[in-house]
C-alpha cells in the first residue's frame, strides 16, 4: 500500500468510521508519471444517511483539501449502508483521457 493510499485511509477512518471503505491506487492505469496520483474511494457510513450525494462530496473533500493540491484525480464513491446493500458494487473507473498504460 502506498504512502497516500495508506493516508487516505486512515483519514477516512477516522473521519466516518465506515462499514465498508475501500481506498484503491489507480495510478498505474492512466498517463503520467506521478505514482500516487489517482486514487477511487468506496466509502460506506451511516454518517451518510440523510445527506445528499454532493454533501458527501463536499465532506470528504474538506477532509482532503491539502492531499488534492497532490492528486490529480479522485474518484469519490459514497453509499449509506442501505444504499450499498442494493448496490452491493461501485462503477468501474474511467480511462484517463491521457492515455491508457498497458
Amino acid at each position: 500500500m502506498s504512502d497516500m493510499q495508506q493516508h487516505l485511509t486512515e483519514q477516512l477512518q477516522t473521519a466516518f468510521s465506515p462499514s465498508y471503505l475501500e481506498v484503491l491506487n489507480e495510478s498505474c492505469n492512466h498517463a503520467g508519471p506521478a505514482a500516487e496520483s489517482h486514487f477511487k474511494l468506496i466509502v460506506v457510513s451511516e454518517q451518510f444517511d440523510d445527506l445528499a450525494l454532493i454533501a458527501r462530496h463536499r465532506l470528504i473533500n474538506q477532509l482532503f483539501k491539502e492531499e488534492l493540491t497532490h492528486i490529480h484525480a479522485l474518484a469519490m464513491h459514497t453509499y449509506t449502508p442501505d444504499e450499498w446493500q442494493k448496490k452491493q458494487g461501485a462503477p468501474a473507473s474511467p480511462q484517463c483521457s491521457g492515455g491508457h498504460l498497458s
